[in-house]
């Protein structure tokens, strides 16, 4: 038997629920932790939660609503491939 599990719930606005079951939740909580949806989608929320069997069981849920709005303002101007992102000085105004 297995001694963790994970579980993606996908609820949308009229309330449907669809259900993902994971055999590896580390991959999977991965994958959740870049779920971010498209600006055109509708609004639902994401919901992923890890079993962990054994003495003492234990669960861990997290959820977030999808589609994730980013402020443009914040996000990084480019990325340099080796070193990472990078922000331009903006002038006011």
């Amino acid at each position: 038997m297995r001694d963790n599990l994970g579980i993606l719930l996908m609820e949308d606005q009229s309330g449907e629920v669809a259900v993902q079951l994971f055999a590896d939740p580390v991959s999977a909580k991965a994958a959740y932790d870049n779920l971010a949806g498209s600006p055109a989608d509708p609004s639902r929320r994401a919901t992923f939660i890890t079993l962990k069997y054994g003495e003492p069981s234990k669960a861990e849920v997290i959820s977030k609503m999808l589609p994730v709005i980013l402020d443009p303002d914040k996000q990084p101007d480019g990325y340099v491939l080796g070193t990472g992102p990078i922000h331009f000085l903006k002038k006011d105004p």
